[in-house]
């Protein structure tokens, strides 16, 4: 609730004037009624042609009015709750990108397109109905009942009585569907996270031949969904035909006891035709504003779910005392100092009591099992989670002490799935470098060992990419995104197992391409084959996230029986 208080104080000039649109359209809507009771009694019962005439053009003059304010007052209110959609998602799509990445994993992918999504454009319908239903609701209600209080006592209560009954029927819907609206939320959740499995997991599905059974997941969930959105709506249309019978009822009851009225000279009869109006405008705003209130409850479950995102706490925060600008770039690069880490809720640690050095213009690979900490490593050093104990510490200052997106100038990394963004192979290539020449792209790709296939396409550089890089195989994303890491200026490489989809030809002279021509910068290769790292200034071996070894290929084959069985292990793969 309160981004959204801030975001209508923020732009409280825009919802005073909504307000005042909003307010003229009423008090146009009521004149209304009023001239109808003078065109009646002193028009049309006088036989005063002048008073018809005067009376026709004051109610036409105020219905162009009230209908240019409620236009224009629609409009406000579009601007104002589609704006508030923006800056919402704007705001979780910067929280997202703030959270650590074991926090996003928690939260969940579907969960997240579905607050994206689903949640803010619900709050966007309901600010837009509460302002043009719920507001200008109460004017209606207190202008009514003085003019009707003015035309007669017991018309009042007549209305009053009515109102009663339909805010206590409001009042009960909303009680019962608040829980309903809330789980609602929940079921969107389960069939963005099935419908996403079953698209992106579509090739394992028809590998497996699991076409049945994700069928029936998926309509278990849709079955879930139905059901309770049933129960909602089943609520719901009680709501409408309580209502319309509501307003015969009412009606009948104005015109038999005013008929009355008018017959003892107590009313006039152009009162009656005004408190029939006022007893019908009133009732139809209550209506409207009952018909949104229904829909609260499932914005309040939507803005809650917003709120709970947006108010996480990063598990990874900047500490800020290290500027861009900074540090020396003294030897050595990086360093780790007895790093532990595990994650939350395991068991044991996935690194133990790790210590190394990188330094400028060395090579270092790391290499060990499944599951030995490998690219728990990769992450670390780009602090996309901290540490339990140790210290990395960057040119001698600890990691924690950079602001995150200085930390990240100093490095560029490929990751273990070669991901590309839709758009163009330049767009790509560019990302960690904006204002890359074109030299400086072919360079990357030459290095990277992708500049051959890249030439051959029509468009080159500004070839399309689509979404996830799918119209390029394997090999050539894999290459690609090496090129986009190497194009960016940064002090520390990594490749984490990015070398796993090349075959050995284009591994070795992409091993060769980055010694000759990355010098300077240090260099990080996590890899599974021996074959990619025998030629490394140094060779760490990872053994259940404990140091097993650290030497050259030459040394551990001698000293490091853990790399020995690694390297026995691939020779008999390749002898098979």
């Amino acid at each position: 609730m309160i981004y959204l208080k801030q975001y209508l104080f923020q732009h409280k000039g825009k919802v005073l004037l909504t307000v005042l649109l909003l307010l003229g359209q009423v008090v146009g809507t009521l004149l209304i009624p009023a001239l109808l009771a003078e065109l009646v009694d002193q028009g049309i019962l006088a036989g005063n042609t002048s008073v018809i005439w005067n009376t026709g053009v004051k109610m036409l003059a105020v219905t162009g009015l009230a209908t240019a304010a409620a236009a224009w007052g629609s409009w406000a209110t579009s601007d104002l709750s589609a704006a508030f959609g923006r800056e919402m998602r704007l705001k979780v799509v910067q929280k997202s990108q703030a959270l650590a990445i074991q926090q996003f994993d928690q939260i969940g992918i579907s969960s997240m397109i579905t607050r994206t999504t689903s949640d803010i454009a619900n709050l966007e319908r309901t600010i837009g109905m509460v302002f043009q239903m719920i507001v200008p609701a109460p004017l209606i209600v207190i202008v009514s009942i003085i003019m009707t209080v003015r035309a007669h006592a017991a018309m009042a209560v007549i209305q009053f009585l009515f109102m009663g009954l339909l805010l206590g029927l409001a009042a009960f819907v909303l009680k019962r569907s608040e829980a309903l609206s809330r789980s609602v939320q929940v079921r969107l959740d389960r069939i963005n996270q099935v419908v996403r499995e079953a698209v992106t997991g579509v090739r394992v599905i028809r590998a497996f031949g699991n076409e049945d059974y994700e069928e029936q997941r998926a309509g278990s969930a849709y079955r879930d969904y139905a059901d309770t959105m049933i129960r909602l709506n089943r609520l719901f249309a009680i709501v409408n035909p309580i209502v319309w019978l509501m307003m015969g009822a009412l009606m009948a009851l104005i015109l038999g006891v005013g008929g009355g009225l008018v017959l003892s000279q107590a009313m006039a009869l152009g009162q009656i035709s005004a408190v029939s109006e006022y007893s019908m405008m009133t009732m139809a705003y209550l209506i409207m504003a009952a018909s949104v209130m229904t829909t609260l409850p499932k914005a309040s479950s939507c803005l809650s779910r917003l709120s709970e995102l947006l108010e996480l706490r990063p598990a990874v925060s900047d500490g800020g005392l290290v500027t861009a600008a900074a540090p020396a770039k003294t030897e050595p690069v990086l360093v780790f100092d007895h790093v532990t880490f595990a994650y939350e809720g395991a068991e044991e640690p996935v690194i133990s009591d790790l210590s190394f050095t990188l330094a400028s213009g060395q090579t270092t690979a790391v290499i060990g099992s499944t599951g030995s900490g490998k690219s728990t490593l990769a992450d670390l050093i780009l602090r996309l989670h901290d540490l339990q104990s140790g210290q990395i510490r960057l040119y001698g200052t600890a990691l924690p002490e950079y602001p995150q997106q200085a930390l990240r100038d100093h490095i560029s990394c490929v990751p273990q799935k070669a991901f590309l963004f839709s758009g163009t192979l330049a767009e790509n290539l560019r990302m960690g470098q904006k204002d890359a020449s074109e030299d400086q792209l072919w360079k990357a790709l030459r290095i990277a060992q992708a500049e051959d296939f890249v030439r051959q396409l029509p468009q080159g550089l500004n070839a399309p990419v689509a979404q996830g890089g799918t119209n390029f195989s394997g090999g050539q994303r894999q290459r690609l995104a090496i090129a986009r890491a190497l194009v960016k200026e940064a002090d520390i490489f990594i490749f984490d197992d990015s070398f796993s989809a090349l075959d050995g030809r284009t591994d070795a002279a992409l091993r060769q391409a980055l010694r000759e021509q990355l010098t300077r910068p240090a260099k990080l290769i996590i890899a599974q084959r021996i074959s990619t790292i025998r030629d490394a200034d140094q060779i760490l071996v990872l053994d259940q996230g404990h140091l097993a070894g650290c030497g050259t290929h030459e040394q551990l084959m001698q000293s490091c029986p853990a790399y020995r069985e690694i390297a026995a292990s691939q020779s008999q793969r390749k002898e098979a």
